[in-house]
């Protein structure tokens, strides 16, 4: 007959499990470009240009959520087809301009 030793850690039944989430208050450029739907480097531009605000905790740069979602806010809501972008832009302004 085998002994089985008793471990003080093994309990009977289930134990309750209990999640934790925290929500971060401040963001770095790739965290903060993910919850926008940006690029890291479009954060880092609007820092530059003053349009995003940011502090400085720990010697980096972070951008709190409402900071962030008042950003986001600031854009105006659209729809239907954009503008020429990238290639297309010369012939989207000509168009205009005729």
């Amino acid at each position: 007959m085998v002994r089985r030793s008793s471990n003080p850690n093994n309990t009977s039944g289930t134990s309750p499990t209990v999640v934790v989430y925290l929500r971060p208050r401040g963001l770095r450029p790739p965290a903060a470009a993910a919850y926008l739907g940006t690029t890291p480097f479009a954060v880092e531009e609007a820092w530059r240009n003053g349009t995003l605000k940011f502090r400085v905790i720990g010697g980096q740069r972070v951008s709190s959520v409402e900071q962030l979602d008042a950003f986001f806010e600031s854009f105006p809501e659209q729809s239907g087809k954009l503008a020429g972008r990238g290639r297309f832009l010369e012939s989207a302004t000509e168009s205009r301009a005729a």
